[in-house]
């Protein structure tokens, strides 16, 4: 039910934010064709979750437009004390961020010239103190533009995570 309101979102989105943007724009080609520019969208996906894992905060930014909207719930069965208190850890705001890894399962790109949507699978784990770990998947839904400089970037997106849960 939340995958099928998140994409009817997206949807909604990219025929009222997204669509008049890009068809203002001019600037290079992103691919030749649109099985070029899917490729090349799971590719530069795969890239974000290499450079996020390794730290690589600058290298991860790449694959963000500048003027990005998204949405990520807010409620705090998401936020990082969730984690801690799933973990039966207390959350210190002070301490330094836990280790975070991704890892990812792409469902569906489909390409329209310019303008791509993404269903995918994220997975989230947390390494926390005392060898405890948690983990969430989340859902999410991304619309991509080829930017004028030539490269697919994610100009909206939204997500819907499950709560965290204790890794065995």
């Amino acid at each position: 039910m939340i995958a099928r309101h998140a994409r009817a979102v997206v949807a909604l989105a990219a025929l009222v934010l997204v669509v008049p943007e890009a068809r203002a724009q001019g600037g290079a080609a992103c691919a030749p064709s649109d099985s070029a520019a899917e490729a090349t969208i799971r590719t530069r996906l795969a890239d974000w979750v290499e450079a996020t894992n390794r730290g690589d905060r600058a290298a991860a930014r790449d694959v963000w437009a500048p003027a990005v909207v998204g949405w990520f719930p807010s409620a705090a069965v998401f936020g990082d004390s969730a984690a801690f208190a799933e973990a039966g850890l207390t959350f210190d705001r002070s301490a330094p961020p836990s280790a975070t890894t991704f890892e990812l399962r792409i469902d569906q790109v489909d390409v329209g010239g310019r303008m791509a949507a993404v269903h995918d699978v994220w997975t989230e784990t947390r390494r926390l103190p005392g060898g405890r770990s948690v983990r969430r998947v989340i859902r999410g839904s991304e619309l991509w533009r080829c930017s004028a400089d030539g490269k697919w970037r994610i100009a909206r997106y939204v997500s819907a995570p499950e709560p965290w849960a204790v890794v065995r």
